[in-house]
């Protein structure tokens, strides 16, 4: 499991968001797609405003503590026809519960909740990139070779690629500091 940081939370030119997570101690990114709901509320969580009432996540948050329990951490667990999967785990008086959830709420829950974020190796092996390797592609974007290499070291088949290629052309006009 590779820990991440919430690197930046973007919107393109159509208004679709995309939350930007870096590996904490390495050069892997990852992206996901959000709804604007979960995307305002990482952004609240980052720019770190007050707000008068709760929030859903808040809600969240505030529930699990009043029935005594921790959130100690959250968990992308998986990607499946494009669609990821988190878990938020929780500690209650020793017992782990692991509560299914969108990747996006499970980010704004473990901001809120001051927790770490993990990935599975196997997401990151799948969905992951390297802002080199999207540097490169979009230089020479003509350099079949270059494309047939990049993809090559993807553990994807033709079809996840195929279907994944939007996120690689929005992913292209992002502006990722390494």
């Amino acid at each position: 499991m590779q820990k991440l940081v919430v690197e930046s939370l973007k919107i393109n030119n159509v208004g679709q968001r995309v939350v930007i997570l870096k590996q904490e101690s390495g050069p892997m990114y990852l992206a996901i797609w959000i709804a604007t709901a979960e995307a305002d509320s990482i952004a609240i969580r980052l720019q770190k405003i007050d707000i008068p009432r709760p929030l859903t996540h808040d809600l969240l948050c505030n529930s699990i503590s009043e029935l005594d329990g921790k959130i100690e951490k959250i968990i992308i667990t998986d990607i499946k026809n494009d669609t990821f999967y988190a878990k938020i785990i929780v500690n209650r008086s020793g017992k782990i519960i692991q509560l299914d959830s969108r990747p996006s709420d499970a980010i704004s829950v473990a901001l809120q909740a001051n927790v770490h974020i993990y990935c599975e190796d196997s997401v990151l092996e799948k969905a992951g990139f390297k802002k080199r390797d999207i540097d490169d592609l979009s230089k020479d974007k003509t350099n079949k070779k270059k494309s047939k290499e990049m993809n090559s070291r993807l553990p994807l088949g033709d079809k996840e690629r195929k279907s994944l290629s939007v996120f690689e052309s929005f992913i292209d006009t992002l502006d990722i500091d390494e």
